[in-house]
């Protein structure tokens, strides 16, 4: 059966109205981690569309056009431990959520969008039994040849109900970047409800767009990003599906992110102050309103002017750049900001993508010993959000008088 590449929502997942209006419309781009080989340059990509919606009665920002997971996830090749500093990040987690809950050893933590498995070795190291799901098939199989027992498949009705026949429910479910990730959310967290013990939590870890917009960062956008949820829409959500959200805190990861955690309805723990403060929060600040995400947009597309007169002036001196960079936000970035035609590379310290080639641009990719050896005149960081230690990492390129170009939050020329 043929998979149908994308579909456009006309009413909001989460509420059903029809209510929705357009409020952030991004330059189409192709799957944004669809590196090729060189085999493949011959092959045209399509792009597809980038709009975000916004459900004006329960406040839901979401994608309208949906690009199917059969595209983006079974070749999948981003692994969590190329992140800088994410495995660190994902050992305090666990600990963290270890030290709040004190499950006896051996307790059941089940993981969904496991990824290579490096949350689930946080959980293991501390005595916890523990189980990944993980759709992408290579990545899945280095979980489980590494010892990080992962089931190859989507999280599903029959993959929940496997689960609970074969390993009983679960103490701990996490979801961590992935939450915004799932199309039929609402079913999704109907499963876990049904994973979830007695007294069981459930941990979700997302990006959280009240935050990252305070940087400009609009890059989190993408195909495979449906969801950009802000607390109210999280505690109406959970509520929906028979959870009820209990804490949340905000943290500086990935330039904004928001933890949360729920119970079954009905459960034992209070709802802790925080809850209701960060909604006020979000309140006072217009999240939920048109007008707030319009006003966004514009201030990304005065970014993007003064960036393009920039590089254009950069050009006309006869100076060479590359980009620093090849991750799902960096397509979005060089796709919204046009960046392809000013680059002749890009380089990234994640081996998977070196001999590779960029969606769509089909720039080629390679290790950052690169830019030592051609001396290009201006390095873009394309995955700004990483300045601080592409900076420290790279110093002696400025020893041979190159320069990097920051695009965000505020550009610059360093």
């Amino acid at each position: 059966m043929m998979t149908v590449p994308i579909r456009r929502d006309n009413v909001c997942r989460l509420c059903g109205s029809e209510n929705i209006t357009t409020v952030f419309h991004l330059t189409p781009t192709p799957p944004e981690d669809r590196f090729v080989s060189k085999e493949q340059l011959h092959v045209p990509q399509e792009v597809y569309p980038l709009d975000l919606g916004l459900c004006k009665d329960c406040g839901y920002l979401h994608l309208l056009f949906v690009l199917s997971p059969e595209i983006s996830y079974p070749d999948y090749i981003y692994v969590t431990k190329v992140t800088l500093g994410l495995s660190n990040h994902y050992q305090e987690y666990a600990d963290q959520i270890l030290e709040m809950e004190q499950p006896v050893n051996d307790s059941l933590v089940v993981d969904l969008g496991s990824n290579d498995g490096t949350m689930l070795a946080a959980f293991k190291r501390r005595n916890m039994r523990v189980l990944g799901v993980e759709p992408g098939r290579a990545i899945a199989r280095a979980a489980n040849e590494a010892g990080m027992p992962t089931i190859c498949d989507f999280f599903t009705d029959q993959v929940a109900g496997e689960i609970v026949r074969k390993h009983g429910k679960a103490s701990i479910v996490t979801a961590n970047y992935m939450y915004a990730n799932i199309d039929d959310v609402v079913n999704f967290t109907r499963n876990v409800a049904m994973l979830l013990s007695a007294d069981g939590i459930f941990v979700v870890q997302t990006g959280y767009h009240p935050e990252q917009m305070k940087l400009k960062m609009f890059d989190y956008i993408y195909h495979e990003h449906f969801s950009y949820f802000t607390l109210k829409v999280l505690q109406k959500l959970f509520a929906k599906c028979g959870l009820e959200l209990i804490d949340a805190q905000k943290i500086p990861a990935k330039g904004g992110s928001i933890r949360v955690v729920a119970q079954l309805v009905g459960g034992q723990r209070s709802v802790h102050p925080s809850v209701t403060e960060i909604i006020h929060e979000e309140e006072s600040e217009g999240m939920g309103r048109p007008e707030t995400y319009i006003r966004f947009g514009k201030e990304i597309d005065q970014v993007k002017s003064e960036m393009l007169a920039l590089l254009f002036s950069i050009k006309a001196e006869g100076n060479r750049i590359v980009g620093y960079g090849a991750s799902h936000s960096t397509t979005t970035l060089t796709y919204h900001f046009e960046l392809g035609r000013f680059l002749d590379y890009i380089v990234d310290d994640n081996p998977l993508k070196h001999g590779l080639y960029s969606p769509g641009y089909h720039l080629p990719v390679y290790p950052p010993q690169r830019i030592f050896e051609d001396k290009p005149d201006y390095v873009i960081i394309l995955a700004w959000q990483y300045q601080k230690q592409i900076l420290a990492n790279n110093q002696s390129f400025f020893e041979k008088r190159g320069k990097f170009i920051v695009p965000l939050p505020i550009l610059k020329v360093i």
